[in-house]
Order: C-alpha cells, then sequence, then structure tokens
C-alpha cells in the first residue's frame, strides 16, 4: 500500500525574533496568500511570546516590520527581510516568505476570485 503524499500549502513563510540568545519564530503555511492584517496578528503573536526585555530591545525593529507589511503591494516569494539593530546587528526581526505571496490587501483577493469565479 503506498501513502499519499501530503500537499504543501501554496504560501508560506514565518517571522523570528533572534540574536542575543533569543530565537523565537511564527510562522504560517496556507493555501491563500497572507493578508497584510494576518501578517500583522502573527507579528503580534511572536512579540508576545518574547520576554518584556527582549522586545523592549526589538521595539523600533518591529515597529520598521509592521510599516513594511503596512506599505506592501503584496510580496511575492521567495523574499528575505533583515530588520536589525543599528548597534548590534545580531538583535533582529527577521521575515522570510518561502512560497507563494504575503501581505495581500483583502479587497484585491476578493476582486480576484470574484473574476475567477464568475
Amino acid at each position: 500500500m503506498s501513502k499519499k503524499k501530503k500537499k504543501r500549502k501554496e504560501h508560506r513563510g514565518r517571522w523570528q525574533a533572534q540574536g542575543g540568545g533569543l530565537e523565537e519564530s511564527e510562522s504560517w503555511a496556507q493555501d491563500e496568500p497572507l493578508s497584510k492584517e494576518d501578517g500583522l496578528k502573527l507579528l503580534n503573536k511572536l512579540k508576545e511570546k518574547i520576554s518584556d526585555k527582549e522586545r523592549e530591545k526589538r521595539e523600533k525593529l518591529f515597529e520598521q516590520a509592521e510599516r513594511f507589511v503596512e506599505n506592501a503591494q503584496g510580496v511575492q516569494a521567495t523574499k528575505i527581510k533583515s530588520f536589525a539593530d543599528a548597534e548590534d546587528k545580531r538583535i533582529r526581526v527577521d521575515l522570510e516568505i518561502r512560497s507563494g505571496w504575503a501581505f495581500v490587501c483583502l479587497l484585491i483577493l476578493v476582486v480576484a476570485a470574484y473574476f475567477l469565479l464568475f
């Protein structure tokens, strides 16, 4: 009997907080592109996972990452972007989009779905 291959989700990536002994992440793997709203929710979830001290070290980096998402017009894989501390480059927040799309506007998805279905 053969095993069925599990289909990989088309849109995958992760946020990471790294450096100074910290390595924490929040990832996504889904069939539809990641919306800006969900991208920001994952980033906030990552912030909540780390200690207050580690969060404070990365406060400006998280703000930069949030602005990146808010200003994005959809980002296609493969994209790796680091938001690093100016004084200590090891302290950083990383974004990895490994496949598919991320930070798309929900309105664009609705319009695209409409034209695909009708």
